[in-house]
């Protein structure tokens, strides 16, 4: 067992509960921002702390004194970032401030939590060195994120999830999956995208992926993925296939059908030769995901 002590924000989050799930034995404190009481574990205990009350992070870093800090915590929701510019940027970036000051201070590693919506969608699949191209506002605040980060003097990793999937937290928001699992369980339509392609990611393996980046030291930029490139449509349909229901139900639609507020990268695929090469790590497909989503009962 590690002795290692680890900070996540957004610890309720999908990637904050795959992380604590897949934890090799480190002692964590999770903070959130959600109103409600999570119980803590011998290892895991649970803090209330939004990311932008400096002042409480610095009583925890100094009580609890972190060696890293997985930094999970931002909006995530393009149409919100867009209605919500001034928000979203005190989160995203004016958040990583934060942490990146914090971690510089009291010498903790930090992994920072990007998002492939740094990328264009116009020149799929991005490897890591790949330039980034956000096309709107949420993809900006990230790459900005990505910026603040590695200006800081302790070791980082920037990760890049794609599309994640997995269940959530009791009392955290869901994700594309289990939206279409909730509608397809009543017998009712599913439309998604079939313009928009990623090669999805089950969020037990992007945790895998970050804990073992600090466990070998293996920092840097990861773009972190599944194996399959697939439409979000396609990746509907096969969950409707694995879990049980009608494919009839699962509807392919454009962008621009539900009046989104933004557009969204049509391809984000990702080259995942660096996971493989540095972390040893074996890109997961989309049904062996899906079947192991299914093949575990949903935790808080």
């Amino acid at each position: 067992m590690t002795t290692e002590k680890v900070i996540i924000t957004g610890g309720t989050g999908l990637l904050g509960k795959a992380l604590v799930e897949a934890n090799p034995g480190r002692q964590v404190i999770c903070t959130y921002i959600g109103d409600y009481a999570v119980p803590s574990t011998n290892l895991v205990s649970y803090k209330k702390l939004d990311v932008l009350d400096l002042d409480g992070y610095v009583d925890l870093f100094n009580n609890f004194r972190p060696d890293v800090v997985i930094h999970a915590a931002s909006i995530g929701s393009p149409d919100y970032a867009e209605k919500n510019r001034e928000n979203t940027w005190q989160v995203n970036v004016g958040g990583t401030k934060v942490i990146r000051e914090l971690c510089e201070r009291y010498q903790a590693k930090l992994i920072h939590i990007s998002s492939n919506g740094v990328y264009d969608g116009e020149k799929a699949p991005y490897a890591e060195q790949d330039e980034a191209e956000p096309i709107n506002y949420y993809g900006q605040t990230k790459l900005e994120s990505e910026k603040v980060a590695r200006q800081v003097s302790v070791p980082v990793a920037i990760v890049r999830p794609i599309l994640m999937y997995g269940w959530p937290h009791a009392c955290e928001r869901g994700n594309i999956i289990t939206f279409a699992l909730s509608r397809l369980g009543k017998g009712e339509t599913v439309n998604v995208y079939e313009d928009v392609c990623c090669n999805p990611l089950y969020a037990l393996k992007c945790a895998e992926a970050i804990w073992k980046i600090i466990d070998e030291g293996k920092y840097g930029v990861y773009n972190i993925a599944g194996r399959d490139t697939v439409s979000i449509y396609e990746l509907v349909k096969c969950v409707a296939e694995v879990f049980g229901y009608d494919t009839a139900l699962v509807k392919p639609v454009r962008q621009g059908f539900f009046n989104e507020l933004v557009r969204r990268p049509k391809d984000t695929s990702y080259d995942t030769g660096k996971m493989r090469r540095n972390l040893g790590l074996e890109p997961l497909g989309t049904r062996d995901g899906l079947v192991m989503m299914k093949n575990t009962r949903q935790r808080p």
